[in-house]
């Protein structure tokens, strides 16, 4: 075969899959699945992260125990671990799922960023409040 018989890489655009579309192949070279909801995801529990260690400076608590044993044990460092280790986990999840079936994977990811919206959004309730 001469380097003209090549065909040309496929676009990303092409190698995409289709909504509901079955994807063969977990290991795959493929780009993430869904990125922006990653950033999302990422950017809310940045948030928290943040916002928990603010409370607990102003004298609150976590309600979440087992995210409390970390912070009690390991202080702010051992909290962010914890969060972003649950952020890991649950991107590769949103991986597995979203290669084997896109529409799931889709709806998880956007499942799991609603549901990191809302200890966020809680937590800025809270604090205006005790301004």
């Amino acid at each position: 075969m001469t380097d003209t018989d090549e065909q040309p890489e496929p676009s990303d655009a092409e190698t995409r899959p289709t909504p509901g579309q079955v994807v063969r192949g977990l290991w795959s070279d493929r780009p993430m699945m869904f990125p922006n909801a990653y950033v999302w995801l990422l950017l809310f529990s940045a948030m928290d992260v943040m916002l928990t260690w603010v409370v607990l400076q102003l004298g609150g608590a976590e309600i979440n125990g087992l995210a409390d044993w970390f912070i009690s044990r390991y202080g702010l460092t051992g909290m962010t671990i914890y969060k972003f280790s649950l952020v890991v986990i649950f991107v590769v999840l949103c991986e597995i799922v979203g290669r084997l079936r896109t529409s799931s994977g889709r709806m998880l990811s956007r499942v799991g960023v609603l549901i990191a919206v809302f200890p966020v959004v809680w937590t800025l309730v809270l604090l205006a409040y005790r301004l």
